[in-house]
């Protein structure tokens, strides 16, 4: 009687291991692409963010009036650009494709309940030079950046110079020349913006700004 070919039982128990080590192997390397898709596409994200929020402060921030303002009956001069270490007011061009365009004020600034901070930009239309100072209670607001864990702020001169923590444009001749945005969001730290800060109105001009015509 012939011999029937076949798998032994040990042969069998050795061919399974191998096929639940392989489909291991497997399940680890698909896991691992799907890790490494998510986090590009994080990634991504970050980056299209970063652009679109830079690109912004870009645009409202790098043409500002860098006079003082016109003060209300028996107040010293005040300035229509006031930079602090975690705050910005100035007033500057909202872009039209944005909104309604035209001069507005602006306060860049960050805010929290305790638990998350989010960078916040708020604005209201430009009243005008001899006005009452802007009533931030009434202005809209608009979340730039949200999960932000850390947000500073600095000031250059036109003229170079050290970084300062804060600065507001008075009747010195030193106008601020570049401001620089440093941001951690999202569990990771942005590359710091430098903007470019032009002036609206010349120095010596005199005549008044009115928003639109």
């Amino acid at each position: 009687m012939s011999k029937q070919g076949g798998f032994t039982l040990v042969e069998l128990i050795i061919s399974l291991v191998i096929v639940a080590v392989i489909m291991v192997g497997l399940l680890a390397a698909l896991r691992s692409f799907g890790v490494t898709d998510e986090k590009l596409e994080r990634r991504l994200a970050q980056a299209d963010e970063r652009r679109v929020v830079s690109g912004f402060l870009e645009d409202v921030l790098g043409q500002a009036v860098l006079r003082p303002r016109l003060a209300m009956a028996g107040k010293p001069e005040e300035s229509c650009f006031v930079g602090g270490p975690d705050s910005l007011e100035w007033v500057g061009v909202m872009p039209a494709r944005h909104g309604v365009g035209g001069l507005h004020y602006f306060r860049l600034y960050w805010a929290g309940d305790g638990r998350r901070a989010a960078l916040m930009l708020a604005y209201l239309p430009f009243a005008g030079l001899d006005a009452p100072l802007p009533d931030w209670s009434l202005a809209e607001r608009r979340v730039l950046v949200e999960d932000v864990s850390g947000f500073a702020l600095r000031y250059q001169l036109e003229d170079g110079g050290e970084w300062l923590g804060q600065w507001r444009n008075t009747v010195d001749s030193r106008r601020v020349g570049r401001v620089g945005v440093a941001l951690a969001a999202g569990g990771s730290e942005w590359p710091l913006l430098v903007v470019p800060v032009r002036s609206l109105v010349s120095a010596g001009a005199m005549g008044r700004i009115v928003n639109g015509p």
